[in-house]
């Protein structure tokens, strides 16, 4: 019982990060230039679906971290209060 509420917790959590993400990172990464060659990074933030599932792949499975997140982080450093402040809360929280 404790575990399904805590993956139901786990996944309102992941999505606000997701709706943040999508507000926040959508607009950023969907800018013609630096990540044209990536289709992956322009369809990642574009719903809170498909930034739930970049998150759940980042942060949780701990995957692709190098794929979409450090490149976003590395062109816009304030994008990393959302990579950073999923994990720490979705881990630790």
């Amino acid at each position: 019982k404790a575990l399904v509420w805590s993956s139901v917790f786990c996944f309102f959590i992941m999505s606000v990060w997701a709706m943040f993400m999508v507000e926040v990172v959508h607009p950023i990464i969907s800018e013609p230039g630096l990540f044209d060659d990536c289709v992956q990074c322009q369809t990642a933030a574009g719903s809170v679906m498909n930034a739930n599932l970049l998150l759940f792949k980042t942060v949780i499975a701990g995957d692709s971290w190098g794929l979409i997140a450090v490149p976003v982080i590395q062109a816009y450093p304030a994008t990393a209060f959302i990579f950073i402040g999923s994990q720490v809360t979705l881990v630790f929280g």
